[in-house]
């Protein structure tokens, strides 16, 4: 796995005064550090899993143990498909938009040293109030390259904390 990947942020198209921006689902690999977002949980989870996991729900907000486990074992024998690894999302609850980080090999030694890291920009950065850990431990970082302020999540969270809330510049995978 590569030690650090930044994330590339794609241009949206300008939000009406007074509609909200709908939520992205995106994908990010973190060994190219290629991102690509699409309408839906469901097309992103079909797209990080090179197809082998189509019924995936329209939201990030329902991902279940029923869900996880396939996600976490998404990598065939010969590694040649991205492993999950996490889901950012900017709201609490597992709402708002969702990042769904990906890796080839075998995931993370979850909490035997940090496997990789990356900067957040763009719609991510300062904003994630809620985590699902897949494959990884995930550490947010309130500031760039994995320094500053820092809070480690063992399990999927629900809300963050009020420390690290909308805080995040950063995130390790452990």
């Amino acid at each position: 796995m590569a030690a650090a990947a930044t994330i590339l942020v794609l241009g949206t198209a300008a939000a009406t005064a007074n509609a909200a921006p709908a939520p992205r689902n995106c994908v990010l690999n973190i060994d190219s550090g290629s991102m690509q977002c699409y309408d839906t949980f469901q097309e992103a989870v079909t797209a990080s899993t090179n197809g082998r996991i189509a019924d995936a729900p329209l939201s990030a907000k329902h991902i279940d143990q029923k869900l996880a486990d396939p996600l976490k074992g998404s990598s065939d024998t010969t590694g040649a498909q991205a492993v999950q690894l996490g889901v950012i999302y900017t709201d609490s609850n597992y709402g708002g938009s969702a990042l769904v980080l990906t890796g080839g090999g075998s995931g993370c030694q979850s909490g035997n040293g940090r496997d990789a890291q990356i900067n957040l920009e763009g719609i991510w950065n300062n904003s994630v109030s809620s985590l699902t850990t897949l494959t990884c431990w995930l550490e947010l970082w309130d500031a760039p390259n994995a320094s500053g302020v820092h809070q480690e999540y063992q399990q999927s969270t629900s809300y963050v904390g009020d420390a690290m809330n909308d805080r995040a510049s950063s995130i390790a995978l452990l």
